[in-house]
């Protein structure tokens, strides 16, 4: 009976994979959680196997068939992470060393795969002396494995905290707090494989793991579509991005010269000399000339003044940089040297900007304070609430107090 809850697991990971299937306009996050809801189903029904009364007809399902499982764990965490946040390695060959590990142990167990049933079932009854060696390799490996790709996808997701601020003016459904959690998760059972030792809980924490991995990975849509991936940094290689640009693209024999002017031309940036130097080194091989910089500067301006663009709850870079015409790595570049800023804090301090001016009018007295934030491009209470107090330095309700004339 104890089984039971095992079984209950693989049926779970099977629905979920069924249902994973079934999605529409699946991407390839979806593709490595199909792919990884079914090794976690062979592997729980590989640890069954064991639970059963050891003799000549199963000790082929039993001996061996489940080391080398928690090896594929590990490559599928982080492979899944660097797809949910962009950042997935193009070519396959680096992707596929990722399961390296797990076929040289695949390799190396091959000769006890390849024994009699009699020989295996004597090496069991013995204890496996002959192996131990073997097994103690292949736990340290395991040990590594668990906790080199946890903290390895725990980097992909701040990297990714990072590039959402370059490309996105909110954070809500795109922060993937979900998969961190997820992540944490993980963490928890390589502490039990590592602490613990027991099987009976390491596969009983990993069916109520496997839940939340599905339910939360189903729900997920693809956070960059194709016209939003701009930024070099968004993924693993070395190549330029293309696009259909309607800007003039200065050719590359220019670049160097055209940066160099750049990194000085404007006396109003008010930056540390790190910073300068940061910058300088990010966009050394930027086409964009001190000329162009300044025309899609005043274009940002008279964008956010005028049209007041900033108030789109969900305004990405790609989308602003298609209202106002221009490439949307030069806008990118634009914002972060002449504003200072990244594209996620220069769009929301002009919504402060703009809702400190709201309360000023006499309007205003009419509506709340998350309905005037809500005006502003804010597209919730926490985020409206944030971003306020990181550009004034107080709450909003302590500001709105001082300065909305209700006193």
């Amino acid at each position: 009976m104890k089984e039971v809850i095992y079984y209950i697991g693989i049926g779970i990971n099977f629905f979920l994979l069924l249902i994973l299937l079934s999605k529409k306009g699946k991407n390839r996050a979806d593709n490595i959680l199909a792919a990884w809801l079914f090794v976690i189903a062979i592997h729980t029904l590989t640890f069954i196997f064991t639970l059963q009364p050891v003799s000549l007809n199963n000790i082929h399902l039993i001996m061996g068939v489940s080391a080398p499982f928690p090896l594929i764990h590990g490559p599928f965490l982080y492979l899944y992470t660097a797809a949910s946040t962009n950042m997935f390695p193009l070519k396959r060959r680096t992707w596929l060393l990722h399961f390296l590990p797990f076929l040289l142990t695949v390799i190396l167990l091959l000769p006890l795969f390849l024994k009699s049933g009699e020989e295996k079932l004597n090496i069991y009854r013995t204890g496996g002396n002959d192996y131990r060696l073997v097994n103690i390799i292949l736990v340290i490996l395991i040990w590594l494995s668990g906790l080199i790709y946890i903290i390895w996808s725990f980097v992909l997701l701040n990297k990714h905290k990072k590039n959402i601020g370059q490309q996105f003016s909110y954070e809500e459904k795109i922060n993937l707090n979900w998969l961190r959690y997820l992540i944490y998760g993980i963490l928890v059972i390589w502490l039990i494989i590592i602490i613990v030792k027991e099987n009976a809980f390491i596969f009983g924490a990993g069916v109520v793991f496997v839940t939340l991995l599905g339910f939360l990975g189903i729900r997920q849509v693809g956070i960059f579509s194709q016209a939003e991936k701009v930024l070099p940094d968004f993924a693993e290689t070395d190549n330029e991005p293309t696009f259909e640009v309607k800007e003039q693209i200065i050719p590359p024999e220019q670049a160097t010269n055209n940066s160099n002017e750049m990194t000085g031309a404007d006396e109003n940036l008010s930056k540390e000399p790190s910073d300068s130097i940061n910058s300088q080194k990010k966009y050394a091989k930027s086409g964009l000339s001190v000329e162009k910089g300044l025309e899609i500067h005043q274009k940002l301006i008279q964008a956010m003044e005028v049209q007041k663009l900033f108030t789109e709850p969900e305004l990405s870079l790609s989308m602003l940089a298609e209202k106002i015409s221009v490439h949307p790595n030069y806008l990118s570049q634009v914002i972060n040297e002449r504003e200072g800023k990244s594209f996620f804090d220069y769009i929301n301090n002009l919504r402060v900007e703009e809702f400190k001016l709201l309360m000023t009018l006499p309007e205003s007295n009419k509506f709340t304070m998350f309905s005037l934030a809500y005006e502003c491009g804010f597209n919730s209470k926490s985020s409206f609430n944030k971003n306020f107090k990181k550009v004034t330095g107080q709450a909003p309700s302590a500001y709105f107090a001082v300065h909305s004339g209700n006193e």
